[in-house]
Parts: C-alpha cells; sequence; structure tokens
C-alpha cells in the first residue's frame, strides 16, 4: 500500500496579506479632501459669527432705548440717551460706555446735540414722549435696520430697512 502524503504547505498556495491600514496615497487624498472642505466652510463660519455680534449689538441697541423711556416714566425725571460719534460710544450715562462696532455706522435727522458734551441725545420725558427721531443703524455698509420711536408714545420699533 502506498502511503498518502499530506499535503505540504507551500508559499504558492497561500493567499498574500494585505497591510492593515491606509497607504500613504490615501492618507494624502483624505487629508487634502479634509482641507477643502474646511476652507470652504471657515469663511462662512466667520459671516455667520459677525452676524451673531451685529444683532447682539443691535438688540442692546434697541434695549437701551426701550430701557430709557421706561426709566422715565418710572422715575418722573427726564432721560437722556446719548451717542457720542467722535468716540464710538452711546448709553444713558455721561459719558457713555457702550461701544459701537467698528462695522456699525447710525445715522438719525433732528436729533439735539448737548452743548456740553457734543453728544447727540434723545430726551425721553416722563409722561412716554420724546425729543429726537427715527434712527438708521447700518453693518457693513450693506445690511440697515430702521428703529423707530414713536414721538407721543415713545415706542421703541425695530424693522429691517429696504434700501439704504
Amino acid at each position: 500500500m502506498k502511503k498518502s502524503k499530506s499535503p505540504s504547505l507551500s508559499m504558492q498556495n497561500m493567499p498574500l496579506q494585505s497591510p492593515a491600514g491606509f497607504s500613504l496615497l490615501e492618507l494624502i487624498v483624505v487629508l487634502i479632501i479634509v482641507s477643502i472642505t474646511i476652507a470652504m466652510l471657515l469663511p462662512r463660519v466667520g459671516a455667520g459669527w459677525r452676524r451673531m455680534e451685529d444683532r447682539e449689538f443691535l438688540q442692546e441697541f434697541v434695549q437701551t432705548l426701550k430701557r430709557a423711556r421706561l426709566i422715565a416714566m418710572n422715575s418722573g425725571e427726564i432721560i437722556v440717551f446719548r451717542v457720542r460719534g467722535s468716540e464710538r460710544l452711546y448709553d444713558l450715562k455721561d459719558p457713555p460706555e457702550r461701544p459701537i462696532p467698528l462695522n456699525v455706522d447710525i445715522y438719525a435727522d433732528h436729533l439735539e446735540k448737548d452743548p456740553v458734551t457734543d453728544d447727540h441725545i434723545i430726551l425721553f420725558y416722563p409722561d412716554g414722549s420724546l425729543s429726537g427721531s427715527d434712527v438708521q443703524v447700518v453693518f457693513d455698509q450693506q445690511r440697515s435696520f430702521h428703529v423707530s420711536i414713536h414721538p407721543i408714545t415713545g415706542e421703541v420699533q425695530l424693522s429691517r430697512a429696504t434700501s439704504l
């Protein structure tokens, strides 16, 4: 009887094993794709951040106007809202302390001027009325908002202006 030989293992019959992980070329391609994606998204994130800061400023500005009216009505005294354009500040205090961002321009017709400080002022009276007019707030010389102040009731409303 013949003895059967057990099958011998030879290198020719074994499948080649692929190395675990990624090749250098695959890593470079992925890094390039990620870099391009980040480069495209970064300006949008920055613009979104800027608009959020603009909204915060606009809300604080309008809230300060509303607060001036309420303080005047509650205290029975005239409250002065000040804009000091030379130093880019606004507030109810003298001197004003709240900063106006560099990308913001504020326009108003017929505002009174404080002869001592040269501030542009809106006076809020205890009966809820005021001296002054509407204010236009422009961001980056593009986006414009109209802050409307009713001259008798002193009600403050904010709306998006259609054009500059």
